[in-house]
């Protein structure tokens, strides 16, 4: 029996002008199931986007988690009505000769060249980047702790395999790189595999979750499972906490997807091949308690903001051959650059580049002053917020105590 799209009982609220609204979005639940049922990817659609409608109608009626959770459940809600409407888009209308073909196609036998139902196994590398990264851990600079904690887990192991054995070390395992956006989480994972030469796969959880119904466990599993097939491989999944959060709320798709990840990697360390599977997350505290567990992601990360050595690369890099007044001091740049995250550096020192170009196409100063890095910095201020730091310390006490 297939498992219903969301619950259909209306939830029990106080306040007694909310019970409309509950019982619209159950009503529009249950006709998209019912249309996902049928194959009717247009009328899923429809149906999908008014329960996630009424679902934001409630969260405006509410306070606290429960309003959290109705805006959890729209915005899911959402992703999926478009993600049948892009479905319904490709799809032939129905009539005819049109739907007699594409019933047949559905009975055809499974494909002569391989024997296996054409459909089978679609999607196992879409993850998969063809072209190998390139950049290696030397290519970025600072985060020696980070790049510390990479080489003893996966590259060492590789690089001395009598010595691994000897001590009962394995390579691969599960590490989560959490911190503030634009600090080169994602330039890290590249990294590791180009130092490998192994298979990268590159996921997010938005990616995953934007199949339409019952496909986000499968599309899950299939990805891990070929990650597991490859010698040596890394499966990076970036904004993890969109892919695996807390479970108990609203949501069975996720709790379902949660389950499944937990499934697939608790094992991994039994296979004779190497995966090292890294995710990376703006939010650590929003995910579920069981990725921490053992055998899932055993090394926890904080991938800070970038130390003087790495904002004096940046802005060196930034530069390039610009015009720049010889009074203009890279590491000067770099000091006042302090608290600013990998990102906001790049877009402070191109936003003084414009300012200097446009000047000098007006007839102005053809070179670029400490005035415009001052103004450039000024209109961007760092995304880094104080308290968006401390909520790192609360995580890293908590979770470390």
């Amino acid at each position: 029996q297939r498992d219903p799209l969301f619950p259909v009982t209306p939830t029990k609220f106080g306040a007694p002008n909310m019970s409309l609204e509950s019982d619209r979005k159950a009503q529009h639940a249950r006709q998209a199931d019912e249309a996902i049922g049928q194959g009717n990817a247009r009328k899923a659609a429809f149906h999908l986007a008014k329960a996630g409608e009424y679902a934001l109608k409630l969260s405006d009626k509410s306070e606290g988690r429960v309003r959290h959770n109705f805006i959890l459940e729209a915005r899911e809600l959402i992703e999926l009505s478009e993600a049948f409407g892009v479905r319904a888009d490709k799809e032939p209308s129905a009539n005819g000769s049109e739907a007699k073909g594409k019933a047949s196609r559905k009975e055809k036998a499974p494909d002569a060249k391989d024997g296996k139902d054409p459909k089978e196994g679609d999607g196992d590398d879409d993850w998969l980047v063809t072209e190998k990264p390139k950049v290696r851990l030397a290519d970025i600079a600072g985060m020696a702790d980070v790049k510390r904690k990479l080489q003893e887990m996966i590259l060492q192991p590789l690089k001395h395999p009598d010595q691994a054995k000897r001590w009962g070390v394995r390579a691969g395992g599960g590490i989560l790189l959490y911190g503030p956006p634009g600090n080169g989480k994602t330039t890290l994972g590249k990294a590791v595999a180009g130092e490998l030469e192994a298979d990268f796969f590159y996921a997010t959880g938005a990616e995953i979750r934007s199949k339409w119904h019952g496909e986000s466990e499968q599309r899950l599993r299939k990805l891990i499972q070929t990650a597991k097939s490859r010698p040596v491989s890394v499966l990076f999944l970036d904004d993890v906490d969109g892919l695996l959060p807390r479970r108990g709320g609203n949501s069975a798709v996720d709790n379902r997807i949660v389950v499944q990840f937990l499934n697939e990697i608790g094992g991994f360390e039994e296979s004779k091949n190497t995966l090292l599977v890294l995710g990376a997350t703006n939010k650590p505290e929003d995910l579920d308690e069981g990725v921490f567990r053992t055998g899932r992601f055993d090394e926890k990360i904080f991938v800070g903001l970038p130390d003087l050595e790495a904002r004096e690369f940046m802005v060196r890099s930034q530069l390039g051959d610009a015009p720049a007044d010889p009074l203009l001091n890279v590491s000067w740049v770099a000091a006042k650059l302090d608290g600013y995250t990998g990102s906001d550096i790049v877009a402070v020192i191109q936003s003084a580049k414009r300012a200097g170009f446009r000047r000098s196409i007006e007839g102005g100063t053809n070179v670029l002053g400490l005035d415009d890095i001052d103004t450039a910095m000024k209109t961007i201020p760092s995304s880094a917020t104080p308290e968006l730091m401390r909520e790192y310390e609360r995580f890293a006490k908590a979770r470390f105590k």
